[in-house]
């Protein structure tokens, strides 16, 4: 059974085609009282390869949250992404 937070973005997923957006995750986060990860985790990543919805996530979850990411590659010095 999905929850309620799935069952409305899969209606809306039907009356809205196209790629997904930071726009759009940004619209559906001020219309509903979720926190940032339930959202992301129910919304599809419609049109996005996997680094490009990699690259939405990071964006909206430092844009809702303040939350700051950061990679460290061989063990390098990290770097804010």
């Amino acid at each position: 059974m999905k929850n309620w937070i799935q069952q409305m973005l899969l209606w809306r997923k039907k009356t809205d085609k196209g790629r997904m957006a930071l726009g759009k995750v940004q619209k559906e986060y001020r219309e509903n009282d979720v926190c940032m990860g339930e959202l992301l985790d129910a919304l599809p990543a419609d049109g996005l390869s996997i680094e490009e919805a990699f690259e939405l996530a990071i964006t909206a979850k430092k844009w809702a949250d303040g939350d700051r990411f950061y990679r460290s590659i061989n063990d390098g010095e990290p770097e804010e992404l």
